[in-house]
């Protein structure tokens, strides 16, 4: 069997490779992340670029078709470039066909570029950009035809640096990175609290379980902590245990209250065989006598069962079967059949005219048990009334007697399984009044009982107003 510390060893085994689970895919999602950031920032601030650089094809294009009528392309591209103040470090070339090429300041630095060459050589038919490097610098170039009249007289080569967007990119990845890091630390932080907390309660469970296997099953979790689902499965955890340890002591109870109470029958039934055995002769009147005495104890054994039986099926929930029962013809019923018990002065009070949710067959038995004690306390003169009244809310149904009571020592005693007190009927089995307190506890109700010693007994079914479905 396993040990708490073998356990604990565990579960502290479980956490963590758990967590690490956790961290590579938490890792690898803040990747993602952050080379989607990367990605868009990157694309957002090239776009930037482009716009700006390529700002300068329509501006020259406008100065150009401004100019004096008399003051020639090449002419004017030079005055151009002398007067106008390039932005952001671009570098402008222009070269009007036929005419050396034209460079803004800085532009020595960048002629090695193939790609300006090539631009210059042979302009593209639009608007062109693309990516080049020299000496470990990344730079935008790009390319526009120069067009008069509907015809292309040169080329027009922009050039930026892409340096200070590198600069940029690295300094936002390393700030987004730290951002990401500290992140990923505090979530993997948080989830290996939440989940200490979660598997801590789990090992609780796994500690009760293994002691309740090893007999222990008043063990408990007993958990302390919040009432969410770790909460509430700790809670179902105990009322489980719970219900299992109510069930195995009442089926220790049952074992040994049916073998304890079938000693006495089947000893007087084996008592009786073994008088037959032994004599040699018997008359009819004899073996009339020994045969009732065993159907007796049979009778009697076969009502202790059947009432056990009862007992448990009631105490283990869910054994009702409720209808809609019209409370007047229910009690009626229940009041002829009383009339059989024996020659009593019987009453009956006014019944309300509604219905109620129960289940019939229980509830008359329990009835027809304490008219049938009312009976027994009682002699021919005596008096019993069976009454129902709505109280309080409350729907009460009492049975009143003018007997011979009972004795204030035993009243809290008289529910209980095999008690007889001082009932003349002293070969009962004593389970009637239990019977009865498990039908009222099974529809929601309580059972109460005030009796005079040598005054009489009334006891009380009280049901919940919830029972009762109607009034007409």
């Amino acid at each position: 069997m396993l040990k708490r510390t073998q356990i604990r060893t565990r579960i502290l085994s479980t956490v963590t490779r758990l967590m690490l689970i956790y961290a590579v895919i938490s890792a690898v999602a803040m990747g993602l992340v952050l080379t989607q950031v990367m990605r868009t920032y990157a694309s957002h601030a090239k776009s930037v670029i482009i716009s700006d650089l390529g700002g300068e094809v329509p501006e020259f294009a406008s100065a150009a078709n401004l100019r004096p009528a008399n003051e020639g392309l090449f002419t004017f591209a030079r005055a151009y470039l002398a007067s106008h103040i390039v932005t952001n470090q671009h570098i402008l070339f222009i070269d009007i066909f036929g005419n050396t090429v034209l460079g803004s300041a800085n532009s020595s630095q960048v002629i090695g570029l193939k790609e300006v060459s090539a631009f210059l050589a042979n302009p593209p038919k639009s608007t062109t950009f693309l990516t080049e490097s020299l000496k470990s610098t990344p730079y935008l170039v790009m390319g526009s035809p120069i067009v008069v009249g509907g015809k292309v007289v040169g080329s027009l080569v922009g050039v930026t640096s892409l340096l200070e967007l590198q600069k940029q990119e690295g300094q936002v990845l390393l700030l987004a990175g730290m951002e990401a890091l500290v992140a990923l630390l505090f979530s993997i932080a948080a989830g290996y609290f939440l989940l200490r907390r979660v598997m801590r309660a789990v090992g609780k469970v796994t500690e009760t379980a293994v002691e309740i296997s090893r007999g222990n099953l008043d063990r408990r979790i007993d958990f302390g902590g919040q009432s969410d689902e770790v909460g509430r499965l700790a809670l179902a955890f105990d009322e489980m245990i719970s219900r299992i340890s109510q069930t195995m002591d009442s089926q220790r109870r049952l074992l040994a209250d049916v073998s304890h109470q079938l000693k006495t029958p089947l000893t007087v039934i084996r008592g009786n065989l073994e008088l037959m055995s032994r004599s040699k002769e018997f008359d009819k009147a004899e073996l009339d006598e020994v045969i009732g005495v065993v159907i007796s104890e049979t009778d009697y054994m076969k009502t202790m069962i059947d009432g056990l039986l009862m007992l448990e099926r009631m105490n283990e929930g869910g054994s009702l079967n409720e209808t809609q029962v019209d409370l007047r013809s229910f009690i009626s019923d229940v009041f002829t059949s009383a009339l059989t018990l024996g020659k009593r002065e019987w009453h009956l009070g006014d019944v309300p005219e509604l219905s109620v949710w129960i289940d019939g067959p229980k509830v008359r038995g329990a009835l027809l048990n304490l008219l049938d004690n009312a009976e027994k306390a009682t002699d021919e003169a005596g008096m019993i009334s069976l009454e129902v009244v709505i109280s309080n809310g409350y729907l009460d149904m009492s049975v009143t007697d003018t007997g011979v009571g009972i004795e204030p020592q035993q009243l809290h005693m008289i529910f209980e399984r095999f008690e007889r007190g001082t009932s003349r009927d002293q070969r009962g089995a004593g389970l009637g009044l239990a019977i009865v307190e498990a039908v009222a506890k099974a529809h929601e109700g309580t059972v109460k009982v005030d009796s005079v010693l040598g005054g009489g007994s009334t006891f009380t079914m009280r049901f919940p107003s919830t029972r009762i479905v109607k009034g007409n």
